[in-house]
């Protein structure tokens, strides 16, 4: 079984045999994840040009409602998620259960929180300020979504909940995500994609899915991308010295 990757709308499989994906328990591979052959620089495009309009089209109830229709997505196929969480992390069942759980707890309280902020599309911080005596000129800053990419890279313990956890406010603020599940654990995280794709619940672009090495993926970023990072100091040392980071101060938050 190939673990696939989902970029520019599709599923692509690796163009090399990748690597083995494991059941730490009994040492048996049970699929190969590569993202060989993947268009790095096209899928940053395609998310900032086709998913990111189509997300800031929407108004914050509206993508709160989005994330509450993968939260049902994902609660009708708990128990394969459960089923794979155990044989490709070696997860006892409370385990599987916390993380897989833990995704859908954090969904639900992104979506109540976007509910509650109704159909406007920006929020604005503080009261407007004067800036001339006579009322003339006056201010107020509003934030609005960030036309990049939200790239997210997460750890092998939590392939469930780490996709999820850095998804749902992402999506919520109308940003686009490009998932990055660590390579050991990814079967959870492409199993919950695809079923997350084939409901139809997300705007074209909204979400890819890169199962595999990260490849070429940091030369690409921008100045209007951010990147979330969980995992290994050493790695996210690698990470905040890339040049394209480093060059563009990309936004960067890391959990090492």
């Amino acid at each position: 079984m190939k673990v696939e990757s989902y970029v520019e709308g599709q599923w692509v499989a690796g163009a090399d045999p990748g690597q083995p994906l494991v059941n730490p328990v009994t040492g048996t591979e049970i699929a190969r994840a590569s993202s060989a052959g993947v268009d790095f620089a096209a899928a940053l495009r395609f998310g900032r040009c086709v998913g990111g309009p189509e997300l800031q089209a929407l108004g914050y109830a509206d993508r709160a409602s989005l994330l509450s229709r993968i939260a049902d997505v994902l609660v009708a196929n708990k128990a394969e998620y459960y089923r794979l969480s155990q044989e490709n992390s070696g997860s006892p069942s409370a385990d599987a259960a916390f993380d897989v759980d833990g995704a859908i707890f954090t969904l639900r309280f992104y979506a109540r929180a976007g509910a509650s902020l109704g159909g406007t599309r920006y929020l604005m911080e503080g009261a407007v300020a004067p800036l001339a005596k006579d009322g003339s000129f006056s201010a107020v800053h509003i934030g609005v979504p960030l036309r990049g990419v939200a790239v997210h890279v997460t750890a092998f313990n939590f392939p469930s909940w780490g996709l999820w956890e850095k998804a749902a406010p992402a999506l919520l603020s109308g940003v686009p995500v490009l998932a990055k599940p660590a390579t050991a654990t990814c079967l959870l995280s492409e199993r919950m994609v695809r079923d997350v794709v084939a409901a139809g619940v997300l705007p074209a672009g909204a979400l890819q899915l890169v199962c595999g090495g990260a490849g070429d993926l940091l030369d690409h970023l921008t100045a209007e991308d951010a990147v979330a990072f969980t995992g290994s100091a050493v790695t996210a040392a690698t990470f905040r010295t890339h040049r394209a980071i480093v060059a563009n101060s990309v936004r960067m938050n890391v959990a090492a």
